[in-house]
């Protein structure tokens, strides 16, 4: 049950019913925290107010609140400025000055930006216990602790700051239901060219009557040949006004031209991580362990678990006894009480617990685990005990049939200590390698016959479907046929099938699993790359059909049977921190590295459980997403042999994440657009143009000033009228010459990375960023999951070029995305060094 919205947050904060919050006297003012933007919770160890609650709020621990009067955020708006404005009702009076500064809901500071709206969301303990407080520790060792809320790395000092993420008007008209505080996207170009620029903009087409259609190429000659009457009034109305403007403005000194910083680089992430991680490819990077002197001239692995080199006990034909009627037996008690000299010889019995062979009850077998032994004898346990004694009576058969001295199941052949019982669980695939034949057994749980219209087929495909039956076939004896014994069938004519038969008659991934059944046979050859790949996700379609699961980690230590380098089991391992302590084992080539690259296709957006629902831990749905990380599926397409990483996973984090090292990051601007620095191709006629735009003023105040002093001389006065003149026919000019001294192609710019929340057109971004629409930005055409691409015939015959994702294939517009309230939400990147805008969409974590 979800607590209600309008809750009191929890303490130390103290709210009432009125407008604004007051922080108690304990609490941390301002309030600072760990970052959720660009910074990972994983970045420093975290103290709790509470000793038993998680390092890290999970699904089960927080969830995102609504946020009404009860607003945690108030309390860090609560300013004087804010108390100022709200009493003198700054916002109502200036409202029609500036609709998005004053808006209603908007907040004001000191820094950048000066107005924003808090979140409408805020993150809150479901447990109601007290706040925690996040530590994070920046790359200068500066501390500071506080809330849970949305924070970024400033790329400037390395301090994390609040969040502010600037929003399409639409967007920012609506109630802030986001977890980040929302600014206006405010237009950062010189006012000298947005003023240039005025009398062409909103230029009405007469084809097209109250279009915002406008463009540069407007104001070149052919343009302006191309001109309607209703064109030329509106230039013409506005055109005086915008001279004397720029005359003004042509009068102080501003910088027009945007900052070259970090030698013409992205501003860089400075983040540092400063904790241990949960297993690190340099062993003596862990916590608490020391390098061992016995293992440092020894090519052994410590970290990896001992191969077993014959089974731990085998059911021997010729050691059944009254007191021993299982016959088993340890193999190397069995070897010297036989000379000694010649290893046993056994068959594998696999077969399936689930609908067949019956275990006993979770009480029992947890007791054996225990114990070694349970005394439960509860319907499912006599049941269970009745499968047994048919399984073992069809296990004696078989190894009669196959002429060895032995066979080997998992109802007795593992140990009872609970340690060694979950190393024997992982190490069966040594087992069925040393086998000397695979035989497989099937049937109903209780019967001793198959239900009318049931096969052997139909129970091998049942039985074919679990994880773990699945490599006893791919690591079973080379050449061998595998025999199927039957429950209640004919013992001495068991059905057998080849090795090769089984992708085509039992599994339904044949196509995959056929590739891995050549390559262990000899007959195909798999890159270490592709064995892995196919096998993980031959693994991943049977665990997420419903396999019981024993630990998070199943699929992994699965996989790990077919691999050479094997981790200890560590119980405590999620299934990912599983397969990502496999993959730093073993030389996968850099597996886990590709992998990250990889856009999956989402196939979970609506479907994860929320935190108090009913979970099945072993129901596919769980399965599904214990193994998200599995999906190889690339939304491009791409295979993991397509990449070459060039970064190196150096260690596992917390919370299924991964320590990169080598890895390049580049700051996102949210917060607002900065003016880029820009150049130019310097032609003559843009030299001549800046040379008389920058010296207009003084052209113009120095011939007024000569005038008033010629005192009648004709020489004095002509030089005065001259300058004059100069100045004012340059003055009629400037809006054409100044967009022309700041427009053109661009040869190089200020790598920047903006982002924004929602959409805009390109024209649009371009007015923002650089006062004028001169087509310099274009859609990128394959950069994200929502691009668009067509053919453009105009020169080339095959020219590819990008388009507007929401404009291709008639999508709705970015304001009926953005507001549906659906989990994603649209987002626009900025690229100021490839001039590429870029549209995603973006789940909130």
């Amino acid at each position: 049950m979800l607590p209600s919205f309008n809750d009191l947050a929890p303490p130390p904060l103290n709210y009432d019913a009125t407008a604004h919050s007051r922080a108690s006297s304990d609490h941390y003012a301002p309030s600072v925290a760990a970052s959720t933007n660009n910074v990972s919770f994983n970045d420093g160890l975290s103290a709790h107010n509470a000793p038993d609650t998680p390092l890290k709020p999970t699904s089960n621990h927080y969830e995102v609140q609504d946020a009404a009067n009860d607003n945690p955020y108030i309390y860090d708006a609560d300013t004087f400025l804010n108390r100022a404005a709200s009493k003198l009702r700054i916002k109502s009076a200036f409202h029609w000055v500036d609709p998005k500064f004053f808006h209603e809901r908007a907040w004001f500071g000191w820094g950048i930006p000066h107005s924003y709206q808090l979140p409408g969301h805020y993150y809150k303990p479901v447990s109601g216990k007290p706040i925690d407080v996040w530590k994070h520790r920046d790359v200068f060792r500066r501390k500071h602790a506080g809330l849970n809320d949305d924070r970024y790395l400033d790329p400037l000092d390395g301090r994390v700051e609040k969040l502010f993420v600037q929003t399409i008007s639409e967007l920012y008209d609506t109630d802030n239901d986001t977890t980040w505080r929302r600014t206006y996207i405010e237009n950062v170009s010189p006012w000298i060219i947005r003023l240039a620029y005025w009398p062409y903009s909103h230029m009405p087409d007469p084809n097209r009557p109250y279009s915002l259609d406008y463009a540069v190429h407007r104001t070149s000659p052919s343009g302006i040949r191309a001109w309607k009457q209703e064109q030329w009034v509106h230039v013409g109305v506005r055109w005086l006004p915008a001279c004397f403007g720029l005359l003004l403005l042509m009068s102080y000194p501003t910088d027009i031209e945007g900052q070259v910083r970090n030698h013409g680089n992205y501003d860089p992430v400075p983040y540092r991580y400063w904790s241990y991680p949960v297993t690190a490819r340099n062993f003596r990077e862990n916590l608490g362990e020391k390098l061992n002197s016995h293992f440092i001239s020894s090519t052994k692995d410590f970290r990896l678990s001992d191969r077993c080199l014959r089974p731990r006990l085998l059911c021997f034909l010729d050691a059944q006894t009254d007191d021993n009627p299982r016959g088993l037996v340890d193999p190397q008690t069995w070897m010297d009480a036989h000379g000694g000299g010649v290893e046993p010889t056994y068959i594998f019995v696999s077969y399936t617990a689930e609908k067949q062979f019956e275990r006993r009850c979770r009480d029992a077998r947890r007791d054996i685990q225990g114990t070694g032994s349970s005394s439960c004898a509860c319907d499912a346990c006599r049941y269970a005990a009745a499968d047994a004694e048919a399984l073992h009576a069809i296990a004696y058969q078989a190894a009669r049939n196959a002429g060895v001295a032995a066979y080997w199941t998992d109802q007795c052949c593992m140990s009872t200590d609970k340690d060694e019982l979950q190393d024997d669980v992982y190490r069966i695939s040594d087992v069925t390698r040393g086998a000397a034949k695979i035989v497989v057994v099937v049937g109903r749980s209780g019967r001793n016959h198959l239900p009318h219209g049931v096969t052997t087929l139909d129970l091998l495909k049942e039985w074919g479907t679990r994880m773990w039956t699945w490599p006893e076939v791919l690591l079973g004896p080379v050449g061998e046929r595998i025999q199927v014994y039957t429950r209640g069938g004919d013992i001495n004519a068991p059905l057998e099938i080849s090795k090769m038969e089984f992708p085509a008659q039992v599994w339904d991934d044949g196509e995959v699993a056929r590739q891995l059944i050549d390559n262990y046979e000899g007959t195909l050859t798999l890159s270490r790359l592709e064995l892995v790949i196919m096998a993980l996700e031959c693994l991943k379609t049977r665990v997420e059909k419903g396999t019981t699961k024993y630990l998070d980690g199943d699929l992994s230590y699965a996989l790990m049977g077919l691999l050479r380098q094997r981790p200890k089991v560590d119980p405590t391992d999620s299934a990912f921190q599983a397969f990502a302590r496999l993959s730093l084992a073993n030389d996968s080539d850099q597996l886990l590295e590709r992998m990250i690259c990889l856009l999956p296709v989402e196939e979970l957006n609506d479907t994860r459980l929320d935190a108090t629902s009913h979970r099945d831990l072993n129901g596919p749905q769980d399965n599904r997403q214990r193994h998200y990380w599995a999906n190889m599926n690339d939304y491009w397409g791409a295979k993991l042999w397509d990449i070459e990483p060039t970064c190196q996973v150096a260690g596992i984090g917390h919370d299924d994440t991964v320590i990169l090292d080598g890895a390049h990051a580049a700051t996102i601007h949210w917060d607002r657009f900065r003016r880029v620095a820009i150049t130019t191709r310097e032609t003559w006629s843009r030299t001549l143009a800046r040379y008389f735009v920058r010296g207009t003023p003084a052209w113009f105040f120095t011939g007024v000033l000569t005038l008033s002093l010629a005192a009648g001389s004709s020489s004095t006065t002509g030089i005065g009228a001259l300058l004059l003149v100069v100045a004012l026919l340059t003055v009629l000019l400037s809006p054409m010459l100044i967009l022309h001294i700041y427009g053109g192609k661009v040869w190089n710019t200020q790598p920047w990375l903006f982002g924004f929340e929602g959409h805009m057109s390109l024209r649009k971004i371009e007015m923002k960023i650089f006062g004028f629409p001169s087509e310099r930005l274009s859609w990128a055409p394959y950069a994200s999951n929502m691009s668009h691409h067509r053919v453009n015939t105009e020169f080339l015959a095959d020219e590819c070029e990008g388009t507007d994702p929401l404009l291709a294939n008639e999508s709705e517009p970015e304001v009926m995305v953005s507001r549906s309230g659906a989990k994603l939400r649209l987002f626009t990147l900025v690229d100021t060094n490839t001039m590429y805008d870029l549209l995603v969409q973006l789940r909130h974590a």
